[in-house]
């Protein structure tokens, strides 16, 4: 048996095919994941949501036509969202004042939170109809609900505050927890 040099093991292609084969493995498998991602209902977000620098919408700018105005909710509404899996409660105050005591099962997204913590709350909303935010008062958490409607890409979502905030409902007896939250950073 004659065997030429460039393939002296005589079963194996050369280099170039091999690296060839490789690129064309690798090329499929990132286009089959990102298909896949695409239609997953939990896949991984592309666009990144940038927290606003400041808690208003820029003069003359308003939201989408399509999305209704957020909407003020009475103590006894929330309360009756509170624990509906078709629901989510988030807390706009800092974290230190979340750690003193929030509504129960609320996450924590601050204005000036992190594109990565304000991502990751829109991404909570899967599946939800409606979206409950609270600050220390009612206009507070209107900056933050009317923003966070605004950067929300369904227009069908139900966006609310809770009117009075979280003075009105720790007043009023309602369920809280405290405790610091898991994912932020406290500071003083």
């Amino acid at each position: 048996m004659n065997r030429s040099p460039s393939n002296a093991l005589g079963q194996f292609p050369p280099t170039w095919v091999l690296w060839a084969r490789a690129a064309l493995l690798l090329g499929a498998g990132v286009l089959l994941g990102f298909a896949v991602n695409r239609v997953h209902p939990h896949g991984v977000r592309f666009t990144s949501f940038a927290a606003p620098t400041a808690c208003a919408l820029p003069s003359g700018q308003a939201g989408p036509a399509a999305a209704p105005a957020v909407e003020v909710l009475s103590l006894a509404q929330v309360a009756g969202l509170c624990g509906d899996p078709r629901a989510l409660v988030a807390d706009a105050r800092g974290p230190q004042r979340f750690a003193e005591g929030h509504i129960t099962g609320a996450i924590h997204l601050p204005c000036a939170s992190s594109g990565v913590a304000a991502s990751a709350a829109l991404d909570q909303l899967a599946g939800k109809e409606t979206l409950v935010v609270y600050g220390d008062g009612t206009d507070d958490a209107l900056l933050v609900a009317e923003e966070l409607r605004r950067r929300s890409d369904r227009p069908e979502l139900r966006v609310a505050v809770l009117g009075g905030g979280f003075a009105a409902w720790s007043q009023a007896g309602l369920a809280c927890s405290s405790g610091p939250c898991a994912g932020c950073a406290v500071h003083p």
